[in-house]
């Protein structure tokens, strides 16, 4: 499906009204770890559920779906199985970028289904316009701009931090070095400090990168699996 082109700024935005919107609705703060089942349930007003997507639209690599019609997001009953709660809300938040960003458009271009036209997300489709606005709706949800930065400057202090180097240099129980090596801790020690108990490392350091707040210098990247439901 071709959706028109937004600017990270947008998309951010309109994630920051949904949450605004929600806590607007409900009375309910609205603060790491974000509640981003009830923010689909009670703040879109959405079914949300579990399914055996892969045997129902004879995929073997779809993770969720939007229903317009139905008013409903669904996601693949493995992700339920696999108990990895970081994978999980971010399917949820991508399915809630779909809603907020392309219902529009999934009318006009999507194919049709039992329950009216939908838009399903598939491992494959990952690096697709539609789907990478829906991941980048669903980073800027579950860890908001400001509430990020806190975080990092809380452990890491305001400055940037460079990697300069591969592997690390030492390795203590106190500290550890900065490096490319040992991004999964950098990840790990900003969770911790923000209370992004339902985001994953991977979902964590793509966004600290994404904010300028870890500069990659090095030539390794920062590896991860390249699907949109970020384990």
């Amino acid at each position: 499906m071709k959706v028109p082109w937004r600017s990270k700024k947008a998309i951010s935005d309109a994630a920051s009204w949904l949450r605004v919107q929600y806590q607007a609705s409900t009375s309910l703060p609205v603060s790491p770890p974000v509640p981003v089942e009830d923010i689909i349930e009670r703040g879109l007003g959405l079914k949300l559920g579990f399914t055996d997507l892969r045997k129902k639209l004879k995929l073997g690599d779809v993770l969720g779906a939007t229903y317009v019609k139905d008013k409903s997001i669904w996601v693949d009953q493995s992700l339920a199985d696999d108990q990895n709660e970081g994978r999980l809300c971010f399917t949820f938040a991508h399915e809630a970028g779909h809603w907020v960003l392309h219902r529009e458009f999934i009318d006009q271009a999507c194919r049709k289904g039992d329950n009216g036209a939908y838009i399903f997300c598939r491992l494959s489709h990952a690096k697709k316009p539609v789907e990478w606005q829906a991941d980048y709706f669903a980073s800027c949800l579950l860890m908001p701009e400001k509430e990020v930065k806190q975080a990092f400057t809380e452990v890491f202090g305001s400055e940037p931090l460079i990697l300069y180097n591969e592997k690390s240099c030492f390795d203590g129980p106190i500290c550890f070095d900065p490096c490319a090596q040992n991004w999964p801790l950098i990840a790990t020690a900003v969770k911790a400090a923000g209370g992004f108990h339902n985001v994953s490392k991977q979902a964590m350091i793509i966004r600290l990168q994404d904010l300028g707040l870890v500069q990659n210098e090095t030539r390794v990247r920062l590896t991860w699996k390249e699907c949109f439901a970020l384990v």
